[in-house]
């Protein structure tokens, strides 16, 4: 129940309190001179609630236009009656980039990096006995080449946002407590460290560590007791110690807890107990507690068979997640984390990586809970800085990263090193010795890339990218299984993107295109890929992979959205999440989440297309599909004769796709059924669309309940549905959306980002609704012109979490744009509005049959020019029918892994050259460049590249 005043008194007899400190905040976007004083006048600053992104950004907002300036956070309270003699801590669980907090004008903390929270000890500086506090924090989103990931936004492939966009909390303790993980900053130490020297189904020992303080200027006696407690609240094993603590003394207690038949956790059953530590007097009173989920399981790799979890085989079926949302960037609720594991465990996938930098507590949680294993990243992207405190706080993060999640059954894997970087061996060596001094014993795991990266061997545990050399060909599309080399146990990080008929597709092109980024990835993932992605299910040391992506994202590097994911932004499916849902095995079911057999049509019916007609694609993981159109058989397919397309995928347990060919196309209704043992089991029907006719609503995942805690976060869908029911996915309509009761609409008329009024893409409409701090019923309403409108209403339920009262203060009346910031991008609007300038002739290594040098001017990213030569330089020259004024160019590399050193050279006659940049980058680093010459011959000159062949993508000039 919401903390009001039966919460202000504390009881005499009560431990451990912790108080959400999420609502009633005052904020100011951009910098204030004294912000953290007391008596300033903040009337006029902006009503929010945490999480909280510095500035609302458009759904699409790549090109480095995010807001990152400065901010100001105010908060007012009073502390309850009897906590004068409390211990008072304050938690952030993120804070992007850096910040500085005041309590009640004085300077307490400063922390770098936003990934991994902090916590700080306020008793000294708390004005108690109802007196009013106020607390201040200098929030920076400035680029910081110090703190890792370090490097540019306008250079990254995703974005590190801004603002106060985790939880914050208080935390009322008595002076002698079971310490703060972070607090501590103990080496293995500090908190509740919990680890299974012995599981088996006959017995499993839970060893507890737990660190204790007594600030009392006296000695003290206590009882420890650690009970754990089963799903039904029962008390299943406990251990119980007495411990004298002389003053100022910290203890770390070790305890064996025997546990009879224990329950293991599981992805396919994510079985949790309760523990549950407890100080108690000598009278009995309990001092302080603490409760954390704990997940019984043990974990082991293998170079030839990959994956054990309890001693089981299990294969990672995984894809890789940005905790990005549209509008709010990172700064989502914990209801929000909630749902992407659902929606990810629906998916098909038991895994993920949570890429490039560790993910919320809330989704660690919720991995727990329901059962996907994570991969857990130090915070890094193709980025090192030389100067020593980079390294330092690289390994501070590691450290703090394994400190605050080493509890979470569902980590299997910590990705130790900073992704797709080389920097130097001492660092590589001292992360990796940090990371298992932090977490001893045989269940510490740490990851990386070999290739490319072969005398980092010693210090990870399993590799990815284990492939001997680049193909002798120089084509990246080339696998070899002689370049297949057993060091140690392999996984691949990332693939799906990059290469193929269709790496990447937006919810707004037409089905055949979604169809062939379904046909391309499962062609990828039975072999015929991406070289350095191992032949994934086709090669047999394979432990699992991770797809690139799970969601579309906006990313700094480029303003174009990442379409990469198998659903979009808003977290809407495409045909690929029901292909990956596919290799789900049928006999695996979840309650409350899943059934086990699955079918899906990848198909609108909607056209001549081949996905409508001659190459109509049904997702299955059972053992036969029948496809009927309009009540006409059009053919069955077996499991068993699609297995001979994808031998490999059907070898480590996924589903081929079953492909018909209907001849001509006929309107109407598609319906596909899967038989399962001889049994109907699902159906899916899919029918044309027709005229646009009424709007429809639908709550993402209803079964999340929103909680009225003033900033949990509902995600809703307005859909633009014919008479049928069917989404109409060419339409654009506008619509505009009410919410009244008890919720808001997250941007509501700011015309800026795009909320409301919006314009729906592929015929869906996405926006967030914040909850207020009563319960009760939210009333959603969409209209749009020449459309029936829609109406839903939804309920919040009670908030059982304390929530501490705001304090007195003149009430806040900023509107959430005063003082937005608006950054034009910087090439697409100036140089790519050019007319492009036809070339006449290419010069160079011709490059082999299936990349030839006509590939860089053919307009397409993803079709490349690869030079069949090793040595270097290497040069290609670009020629126009006559001497030009070019405005300027736009490179693209082939690889967005490799270094590509070069230089930009252009001439009038062909004899006489001018340089006009010289440059060492990456695939990513396109941008166009101005220089307004004039010019007939236009080269490149590769001087040298990190990994493979000298290559390009395309290449363009600007009138």
């Amino acid at each position: 129940m919401i903390c009001c005043l039966c919460c202000i008194a504390w009881c005499a007899k009560a431990d451990r309190i912790t108080y959400s400190l999420n609502t009633d905040w005052a904020f100011y976007r951009g910098d204030y001179l004294n912000g953290e004083q007391v008596g300033i006048d903040d009337s006029q600053w902006i009503p929010i609630s945490i999480p909280h992104i510095m500035q609302l950004e458009k759904k699409h907002c790549g090109g480095d236009i995010i807001y990152d300036g400065i901010g100001w956070y105010r908060r007012y309270f009073k502390m309850p009656y009897g906590c004068e003699d409390k211990r008072i801590l304050l938690q952030f669980e993120g804070v992007m980039n850096s910040c500085e907090v005041y309590l009640n004008g004085k300077k307490i903390v400063e922390h770098k990096g936003g990934y991994v929270g902090f916590s700080v000890d306020v008793s000294p500086y708390i004005e108690r006995h109802s007196a009013n506090n106020v607390l201040a924090i200098r929030v920076s989103a400035e680029y910081d080449s110090l703190t890792p990931p370090g490097k540019p936004q306008d250079r990254l492939d995703f974005y590190y946002y801004s603002g106060i966009y985790r939880d914050v909390k208080m935390v009322v303790t008595d002076k002698l407590y079971i310490t703060d993980e972070l607090e501590e900053n103990n080496v293995a130490g500090g908190g509740l460290f919990v680890t299974y020297p012995e599981v088996n189904a006959k017995q499993a020992t839970v060893r507890l560590k737990t660190h204790v303080r007594n600030t009392f200027q006296e000695a003290r006696t206590v009882c420890l007791l650690s009970s754990v407690r089963d799903t039904s609240g029962q008390v299943v094993a406990q251990k119980e110690m007495k411990l004298t603590l002389k003053d100022g003394e910290a203890r770390l207690v070790l305890q064996d807890i025997e546990i009879k038949s224990p329950q293991l956790w599981h992805p396919y059953h994510p079985n949790l107990y309760q523990l549950e530590c407890e100080l108690c007097d000598e009278e009995g009173l309990v001092l302080d507690r603490r409760v954390e989920q704990i997940g019984i399981r043990t974990i082991s790799y293998s170079t030839e068979k990959g994956f054990f979890i309890n001693g089981e085989h299990l294969y990672l079926v995984g894809a890789n997640r940005h905790q990005s949302f549209p509008h709010v960037g990172d700064a989502a609720s914990n209801s929000m984390q909630e749902r992407d594991v659902i929606d990810m465990k629906r998916g098909g996938y038991n895994a993920v990586r949570a890429a490039h930098y560790p993910h919320d507590p809330a989704f660690l949680s919720a991995c727990d809970k329901y059962g996907l294993l994570v991969i857990e990243c130090i915070p890094g992207w193709q980025y090192f800085n030389e100067e020593p405190v980079f390294a330092n706080r690289l390994e501070e993060v590691c450290r703090t990263m394994i400190r605050r999640d080493r509890n979470h059954p569902s980590i299997v894997l910590w990705e130790t090193a900073l992704n797709e970087t080389t920097y130097p061996l001492q660092v590589v060596e001292r992360i990796y010795r940090a990371a298992h001094e932090e977490y001893p014993g045989d269940q510490m795991y740490t990851s990386a890339d070999y290739f490319s990266h072969e005398e980092t061997e010693p210090f990870y545990d399993v590799f990815y990218k284990q492939v001997g050399h680049f193909p002798k060909d120089g084509s990246v599309m080339t696998n070899e299984r002689d370049n297949l080399i057993s060091v140690k146990p392999l996984f691949t990080r990332e693939w799906g993107d990059g290469v193929g008929e269709k790496p990447r597709v937006s919810l707004q092109e037409n089905e055949y295109e979604q169809m062939r980024q379904c046909r391309s990835r499962l062609r990828q993932l039975n072999g015929d890929g991406y070289f350095d992605w191992c032949m994934l299910d086709a090669n047999p040391r394979m432990g699992g992979h991770f797809m690139w992506s799970y969601n579309d994202y906006a990313r700094g590097a480029e303003e174009v959205t990442m379409y990469s994911g198998v659903v979009d932004v808003n977290r809407y499916p495409k045909f690929g999440y029901y292909m990956m849902q596919s290799m789900r095995p049928a006999s695996v079911s979840q309650a409350g989440l899943y059934e086990g057999p699955m079918v899906f049509i990848a198909s609108f019916n909607s056209g001549q297309y081949p996905s409508a007609t001659s190459e109509i694609m049904v997702f299955s993981n059972c053992d036969e599909v029948h496809l009927y159109r309009n009540g006409k058989l059009l053919g069955k397919q077996t499991r068993k004769e699609r297995a001979s397309v994808y031998p490999w995928i059907v070898q480590k347990g996924g589903s081929p796709s079953f492909v018909f060919d209907a001849g001509s196309y006929e309107p109407g209704a598609l319906r596909a059924e899967a038989w399962l043992d001889g049994q109907l089991v699902k159906t899916h029907e899919v029918c044309t669309p027709g005229e646009p006719d009424h709007l429809s609503i639908e709550i993402l995942d209803p079964q999340v309940q929103p909680v009225a805690d003033g900033s949990d976060m509902i995600p809703i869908y307005v859909k633009v549905c014919d008479k049928q029911g069917t989404v109409v996915p060419t339409s654009a309509a506008e619509i505009t959306l009410e919410v009244s009761g008890e919720g808001h609409l997250i941007g509501d008329g700011i015309r800026r980002i795009g909320v409301n009024p919006q314009k729906v893409e592929a015929g869906i409409g996405y926006a967030l609704i914040h909850t207020t701090q009563k319960a009760g019923q939210i009333n959603i309403k969409a209209v749009s012109e020449g459309l029936k409108p829609a109406e839903l209403s939804c309920h919040t339920i009670h908030c059982e979490m304390h929530i501490l009262p705001d304090g007195n203060h003149a009430p806040f009346t900023g509107d959430e744009e005063q003082g937005v910031v608006v950054k034009d991008t910087k090439w697409d609007k100036e140089i790519l509005s050019h007319e492009t300038i036809v070339i006449d002739s290419i010069w160079g290594d011709v490059g082999s049959k299936e990349y030839p040098l006509r590939h860089t001017v053919d307009g397409d990213d993803f079709s490349w020019w690869i030079s069949e030569a090793d040595s270097f330089p290497q040069t290609v020259t670009f020629v126009l029918p006559h001497i030009t004024k070019v405005y300027g160019s736009r490179i693209r590399f082939q690889k967005d892994s490799s270094s590509y050193q070069h230089r930009v050279e252009i001439s009038e006659d062909g004899q006489t050259w001018e340089t006009l940049y010289e440059k060492e980058c990456t695939g990513w680093d396109f941008k166009p460049v101005r220089f307004q010459k004039h010019l007939r011959y236009f080269r490149i000159v590769f001087e040298k590249v990190s990994e493979g062949h000298s290559a390009l993508a395309e290449v363009t000039l600007f009138k």
